[in-house]
């Protein structure tokens, strides 16, 4: 657990739930832990030389939201970008750049620069976001792709090598906070002023490099541990939203210093937000504390390994009820039918909800998720046609009914696989995921081959070797 780790020696004074443990610069606070080197695994931290600045601050939260929106992430990614475009003029691959000549005369002068000039919580996301672009361009540019390429796998290497300048504390901010990728970007002319962007501008460090497909940097031990701790729960997601529930909290008098890290000392002084100003759809980042824990709290719902626990439970709660309506199969509409209506579309619900926060290339990098897609048809064709039922002649009722049974049937070719997502998290199985998207991939290229090379076939036989014109959808299904 990531806050046994955070864990003081002796009892914190003065907790306070707004401010920010955070010291100015990471690489003032570096040198408490131990370096972990990038081909090893993740180590443990030792803070032991913490110091008494370490003792005077609070665990949580995490962000000090203040700060980090202040971060110039637009200068910084176009910054690095100049630097790496200016070093990297040829094609190498990953196994040469980690070599210690291309190494020390390619990548080390890049990295020394970025940490004396552009070292921040924010400098990995626009390495990470600097890496997608230069893909980007490798795909539009085919002339150019090998060094495009190259840059790519520089940004990444860059990103993986700097992980380590960071402690613990300041490794969650950096691959987990939302960021503003445009903070940074000088205002029009004519006076206008760049504010208040929507919750899907703001990005992490994370899910760029998950679109960037940068499975090295993902794959880094630090990296995993994070991704470890977001699942297990010990670092929860949350905004502003989860704590309307609560009564703002008053600040306590202060008699000299009145912030901690990153906040200075003028934001206590200001007065709290009121219940008329519109909330933050920032999201934020805590260490779980179970002290501060709640029955009401949202954020509890976000923990992916419960979050899993109760979508299956959830799913095979309507698995059960879908083999009771097919078995049913009445022409009237039933109380189970009803019930099994609300949890569907719950589960429909649940999906689009997904789908809207993550957008569709993201969303469908999953196979679970493409079979979503497919049920989510299926169910909506089957409401459609039992509605339909409902508004028409007694007479044609019963074979509108069995039609939309019939629909509902072929809905389990996807229902029934899909249950079989709980074994995700086994290391074997996961493998089999992906090599079976591969081969889903290569068998529709194959099929378009087919239909290419059986349309010639499908005209002769229905129109050239028989008297007697043969049915299309025979000689088809023939095919």
């Amino acid at each position: 657990m990531l806050s046994t780790l955070l864990r003081p020696k002796k009892r914190r004074a003065n907790k306070s739930p707004f401010s920010s443990p955070f010291n100015s610069s990471p690489l003032a606070a570096r040198n408490d832990y131990d370096q972990i080197d990038d081909n090893e695994g993740a180590g443990d931290y030792d803070d032991d030389d913490g110091g008494e600045d370490d003792l005077d601050t609070p665990l949580l939260p995490i962000f000090s939201a203040a700060h980090l929106d202040k971060l110039p992430l637009y200068n910084i990614t176009h910054s690095c970008r100049i630097l790496i475009v200016q070093k990297c003029e040829t094609t190498l691959t990953w196994d040469q750049l980690r070599s210690p000549q291309v190494s020390q005369f390619l990548v080390k002068p890049i990295q020394s620069q970025i940490r004396k000039d552009h070292f921040n919580r924010a400098t990995i996301c626009a390495l990470i976001a600097n890496c997608l672009q230069f893909q980007k361009e490798a795909q539009q540019d085919a002339g150019n792709a090998g060094v495009s390429k190259t840059r790519a796998m520089v940004s990444e290497l860059l990103a993986i090598r700097l992980l380590k300048e960071f402690n613990l504390r300041e490794l969650i901010d950096a691959l987990s906070y939302d960021f503003n990728p445009l903070e940074g970007l000088d205002a029009p002319e004519g006076g206008a002023q760049l504010r208040q962007y929507n919750r899907s501008a703001r990005i992490s460090t994370v899910e760029i490099a998950i679109r960037a497909q940068a499975k090295r940097f993902l794959a880094h031990p630090l990296v995993v541990q994070q991704l470890e701790a977001i699942w297990a729960g010990s670092i929860v997601f949350h905004s502003a939203a989860d704590n309307l529930h609560r009564k703002p909290p008053t600040p306590p008098p202060t008699r000299g210093r009145s912030g901690y890290g990153t906040i200075a000392d003028t934001a206590a002084s200001q007065p709290l937000p009121t219940n008329n100003s519109q909330p933050s759809f920032r999201r934020s980042v805590t260490l779980y504390n179970p002290k501060d824990a709640s029955l009401f709290k949202l954020s509890r719902l976000r923990v992916p390994r419960y979050r899993q626990l109760f979508s299956t439970l959830s799913f095979a709660i309507m698995l059960g009820l879908f083999l009771a309506v097919l078995v049913d199969r009445s022409t009237e509409i039933t109380p189970l039918e009803i019930v099994f209506w609300f949890w569907s579309a719950g589960y429909m619900l649940d999906e689009l909800v997904g789908f809207s926060e993550q957008g569709f290339g993201l969303y469908i990098m999953s196979v679970w998720n493409a079979f979503d897609l497919g049920i989510l048809l299926c169910f909506f064709a089957y409401y459609v046609l039992r509605l339909y039922g409902i508004l028409i002649p007694a007479a044609r009722r019963h074979h509108t009914a069995h039609m939309a049974y019939d629909v509902l049937a072929s809905t389990a070719v996807l229902l029934f696989p899909r249950a079989f997502n709980v074994l995700d998290h086994y290391k074997y199985f996961s493998q089999l995921l992906i090599a079976f998207r591969l081969m889903v991939q290569d068998m529709i290229a194959i099929l378009v081959l087919i239909v290419i090379a059986c349309s010639g076939f499908f005209v002769a036989f229905t129109l050239s070797f028989s008297e007697e014109k043969a049915e299309a959808s025979k000689v088809a299904y023939a095919l």
